[in-house]
């Protein structure tokens, strides 16, 4: 089992990066042969039509957010909450935008700041999300993110949703306030506009290079959003207001929002969750190789189990890949996916402190050996709390050999008092045992194994983790355990 989450490609022919490329100026090409023959480029001052098309993309882009939203709360990931911000802002920073369409609700001498609003909105409408998205590709985001909670995330969506109500009422009650803004005026809009430029085109590069190594749909999907943004706001920086090739930058909003909730929505009708059409396309997926790769601390402590017992050799990982497949099943959070990762990379690190004669005697242990063995969780528990950064795990170690019944050890836990990532590390760790060879037993066969998780689901095992991992691994479940 070399991965925890295994995402399958679907089967489509995409078009070759020339073809793509060609595609993708296209819209520049038609504005440049507009710019360059005036006379074909006429003046269409329709403010309904204008107002219309700009309302399609904002509310697109807010059910994007609530797409996101939903998929940001089930893996508490900063980089989903990002792109969910950034739809965000675009939604409702371009809906000031078409409020404000002279003509609309205002006219006469009340829209004298009407078309200073409608620059002002549109330039932010792509820099705040350009600002949210690039975000979301930082190095910087994956390491805090590492080290931060998720649960204050959703206090950042209570702020932008304040803020772009405060913005939307002064724009409609006092539009002079957001008419002195100078970001719709040179020098300002043409630094705002290249700076809007790059940090989409950092987001589009930075998700090519995902794209190019899972050729997921979705991943290409983003890259071809970004750079239609980009050319957007380069439209609206160049064109003139009202001409036909300044009404290009809005079809081209319209394009890339309307391409992204397609793919989104494409996926999901597949039977895909949002958490898992966004953990393949922004590679969220937690792996256990990835934790190792990311703590050398872990890495060490994993390589010393492994060198002390020889005859389990490749457990840790098989159970912490395990753990996590089980998590995933009850779609628990990222960061408790990790937490999962790293205890049962560790779980049987207070092994180090058990003798070699006990670990690899051939044959049952007698009363004392077991007395002996019986220490690992608390070896393991005082090992792990010399390492601040993995007390938690440090709590799941000592409890991973605790039952429901409470007749586990060394503290003789039940039901609820046994931490969560304990009992799903409990049903890893006993099936991992059951299907491998051990010095004093052949492995059982599949169907042994799952018959025994059945028998001991409920009294010894927390019922939910075995039956999250018999959906895992595709069996059915009986009377039993059946919902």
């Amino acid at each position: 089992m070399a991965t925890v989450a295994v995402v399958s490609r679907p089967r489509v022919r995409w078009a070759t990066p020339a073809a793509a490329f060609g595609s993708l100026l296209f819209p520049a090409g038609i504005f440049a042969w507009l710019a360059a023959h005036p006379a074909s480029d006429p003046n269409l001052i329709v403010p309904r039509q204008h107002f219309l098309i700009v309302t399609v993309v904002s509310l697109l882009a807010f059910g994007l957010a609530v797409l996101l939203a939903i998929a940001a709360v089930q893996i508490a990931q900063y980089r989903v909450l990002f792109f969910c911000l950034g739809f965000m802002a675009m939604g409702g920073i371009f809906a000031v935008h078409g409020i404000d369409t002279p003509g609309i609700l205002k006219t006469g001498a009340d829209a004298r700041y009407a078309g200073s609003v409608l620059g002002v909105s549109a330039y932010l409408s792509l820099f705040v999300p350009a600002l949210f998205f690039a975000a979301s590709y930082t190095p910087l985001t994956a390491a805090f993110e590492r080290r931060l909670p998720f649960s204050p995330a959703g206090w950042l969506i209570v702020l932008l949703a304040t803020a772009l109500t405060i913005y939307g009422a002064l724009a409609i009650a006092s539009t002079e306030v957001i008419a002195g803004l100078p970001f719709g005026v040179r020098p300002y809009s043409t630094a705002m506009g290249l700076t809007t430029i790059a940090l989409l085109l950092f987001s589009a590069w930075r998700q090519a290079a995902a794209y190019l190594v899972a050729r997921l749909p979705l991943q290409g999907v983003l890259v071809l959003a970004f750079v239609l943004l980009a050319e957007a706001q380069g439209i609206m920086m160049l064109g003139q207001v009202w001409r036909l090739s300044w009404w290009e930058y809005h079809g081209l909003m319209l394009l890339s929002v309307g391409l992204a909730v397609s793919a989104l929505a494409a996926q999901r009708a597949k039977g895909q969750s949002f958490r898992d059409v966004m953990e393949a396309t922004l590679e969220l997926q937690v792996k256990v190789g990835a934790e190792l790769e990311h703590a050398e601390s872990i890495a060490a402590l994993a390589a010393a189990v492994e060198a002390k017992d020889e005859n389990t050799r490749g457990h840790n990982t098989r159970v912490a890949e395990l753990a996590v497949r089980i998590g995933r099943a009850m779609e628990l959070p990222t960061d408790k996916l990790r937490t999962l990762a790293r205890a049962g990379l560790l779980h049987d690190v207070g092994k180090i402190g058990i003798p070699d004669a006990i670990l690899n005697k051939p044959g049952p242990l007698d009363a004392d050996e077991w007395i002996a063995i019986k220490r690992h969780p608390h070896l393991g528990h005082e090992i792990l709390l010399r390492v601040p950064s993995l007390h938690r795990e440090a709590e799941i170690v000592i409890a991973h050999h605790e039952r429901i019944d409470g007749s586990g050890y060394p503290r003789g836990l039940r039901g609820d008092q046994i931490p969560l990532e304990a009992r799903i590390l409990a049903v890893a760790d006993t099936y991992d045992v059951l299907i491998s060879n051990r010095p004093y037993r052949q492995a059982f066969d599949n169907e042994r194994a799952v018959r025994i998780l059945r028998e001991e689901s409920g009294t010894h095992l927390w019922e939910p983790a075995v039956r999250a991992l018999l959906r895992s691994l595709g069996e059915r479940l009986d009377g039993q355990l059946a919902a």
